[in-house]
């Protein structure tokens, strides 16, 4: 009688393993610890153990320290546990250089990417800290701007005098591909010479305005001229030292596609508001890789905040989906570390949504989703929904006036608030990374 082959029964048994497994991951109940009712506890920043001495020869911004626990021996802060940052040992490190660049931005240029979604649109949230920041720290203007974007930018206040300029976005409804160009994950089109007047909005910030440096990102070898400012000087083809903006700046641009115009100085700390509208954060990892390489060389990062999740929440039902989003963010997470090693990434949100705790089901799966898997990452958290009150809080937000009518979206005072709450997180972060 012929005997079974071996290959054959360890196909079969394979393939019973295989299939045993995929049908608990598929119709099976989530395991108890991935339980989407339980309540986290945030993680007390840490102080991590430094392997070196922190000398100058070790941290570059060590001449900072003095004068940074100066500045934060001045504040009194107390706030509740639910408003704090979040993260392992890892994450804290980084935050901490980064806190020590900001008494030494009167020497060189400390950029803030906000990344997020329509819950950040108009300069609402990165306002409260660029603000706050250049107030204390040094610079001049609002940073990267776009002349053309879905809703206006409060920091800046712009128009299109002649010609024909039109907008494309690398996400949302109607995505172009090849408009997923940074920093705004959008690019304006000019197909004809257009003229675009612009300049800063006292009535948001003092600081807004009075910028000595114009840099035009564009994807092409399109021509740009400044009109009305006899004194400047170009640094390059696209580049302007100038004197300082208070009035309006004047740009004349030939056919191009334009990725962003910063408006700034060589020095002092910019926090960039750059709204995605629709989008879930999920993008990163596929804009071309010259354009990082171009921003980690004329603009790099200091932090990156990301506020994403409210886009991914309506479609979301079960634990799985959840999952399944969570791992796709923080893949992108990764990809940003790798391409900005040592430089610390915050995650925020997404805030609470809806007129009772149950109208996103989907909400309290995605929030805890996010939670366990940012904290695979070496990114910080901050809960925003929990920084709210917690589950249910937005509907306190609209009665007080702090969120719309929708439910979903601050208003600028609420937005306002949102700000202030998330800038206290961070300083009380700094007190507790101090030296012990």
């Amino acid at each position: 009688m012929n005997q079974p082959r071996p290959w054959l029964q360890w196909l079969l048994m394979w393939g019973l393993l295989l299939g045993t497994w995929w049908g608990a991951e598929r119709w099976g109940p989530a395991a108890p610890w991935l339980d989407a009712t339980a309540t986290l506890s945030p993680l007390q920043p840490r102080h991590p153990q430094v392997v070196a001495t922190e000398d100058r020869a070790h941290m570059p911004f060590g001449g900072a320290s003095q004068k940074a626990w100066e500045f934060l021996d001045t504040l009194k802060l107390d706030i509740p546990t639910s408003w704090q940052l979040q993260g392992s040992a890892r994450a804290w490190y980084p935050l901490r250089r980064f806190f020590l660049q900001l008494p030494e931005a009167d020497k060189r240029r400390v950029e803030v990417y906000h990344w997020g979604d329509s819950q950040i649109e108009g300069d609402r949230i990165s306002k409260v800290l660029r603000k706050r920041w250049q107030s204390k720290w040094g610079g001049r203007g609002p940073g990267w701007v776009l002349p053309l974007t879905p809703a206006s930018n409060t920091a800046i206040v712009g128009s299109l005098k002649a010609g024909t300029m039109r907008r494309s976005s690398g996400f949302g409804r109607g995505r172009n591909a090849e408009a997923l160009r940074l920093p705004f994950f959008a690019v304006n089109d000019v197909s004809d010479t257009a003229t675009w007047t612009v300049r800063g909005n006292g009535r948001s910030s003092l600081t807004h305005k009075g910028w000595t440096w114009t840099d035009l990102w564009s994807q092409d070898s399109g021509t740009v001229r400044l009109l009305g400012e006899p004194e400047a000087s170009s640094l390059d083809s696209l580049s302007w030292s100038h004197a300082p903006v208070i009035g309006d700046l004047t740009l004349t641009l030939s056919p191009q596609h334009i990725q962003g115009i910063f408006l700034g100085q060589p020095h002092g700390v910019y926090v960039h508001n750059l709204p995605m509208r629709g989008s879930s954060g999920t993008l990163f990892d596929k804009v071309p890789d010259a354009d990082w390489m171009h921003m980690k060389a004329a603009h790099a990062p200091s932090l990156i905040l990301l506020q994403f999740g409210g886009n991914a929440v309506p479609g979301i039902h079960t634990t799985q989906e959840a999952r399944w989003f969570a791992k796709r963010l923080a893949n992108n997470i990764r990809s940003l570390e790798r391409t900005f090693p040592g430089i610390p990434i915050l995650f925020i949100g997404p805030s609470d949504m809806g007129r009772n705790p149950s109208a996103f089901p989907g909400l309290p799966l995605v929030v805890h989703a996010l939670a366990v898997e940012i904290a695979s990452t070496s990114a910080l958290h901050w809960d925003l929904q929990a920084a709210m009150g917690g589950p249910g809080s937005m509907a306190e937000w609209v009665e007080r006036g702090w969120a719309s009518d929708d439910h979903i979206h601050f208003t600028r005072r609420g937005a306002q608030e949102a700000g202030e709450r998330l800038e206290q997180a961070l300083l009380v972060a700094w007190q507790s990374l101090r030296k012990p």
